[in-house]
């Protein structure tokens, strides 16, 4: 039930103040699905949030990047992060905080669309395991807001 509360608030809360503005939404898809949301600061740093969901978890990260254009709708971005996740394995439950990072390539279609390719190694501090290899890899597809 706490999964489902969060996940309507935030995807709620994301979608509102998705109008009218430089952001993306979408989803993102690794070992789970995440919703996920960018707010452009400038032409070179933004802010990214998801909320992800797994068959035993849920978490809540948030990054800052850093974008480096290659060509006409091509970049790079790096930035640091963190994350707040809920989980329930083996009869025990619950929760994690996590630090790490983010780094990823991403595409800008000539239409509202883009998509990207990213790694986030994390480290969680609580009893559930960290994300630091291959299994948090993730591709996305988002739709930009302009």
């Amino acid at each position: 039930m706490k999964k489902m509360i969060m996940i309507a608030a935030m995807t709620f809360c994301v979608a509102g103040l998705s109008f009218g503005q430089k952001n993306t939404l979408g989803l993102r898809f690794t070992g789970g699905t995440e919703v996920s949301y960018q707010h452009e600061l400038t032409d070179f740093n933004r802010l990214e949030f998801d909320l992800g969901w797994t068959w035993n978890t849920s978490a809540l990260s948030g990054f800052y990047q850093w974008d480096y254009h290659l060509t006409n709708g091509l970049k790079w971005y790096i930035g640091p992060g963190a994350s707040l996740g809920l989980y329930s394995k083996d009869n025990h439950s619950g929760t994690d905080l996590g630090v790490g990072g983010i780094v990823g390539l991403e595409y800008n279609f000539d239409i509202p669309i883009q998509v990207s390719l990213d790694w986030r190694p994390i480290i969680n501090f609580g009893t559930y395991d960290s994300q630091f290899g291959s299994t948090n890899v993730g591709i996305s597809i988002r739709y930009r807001f302009r």
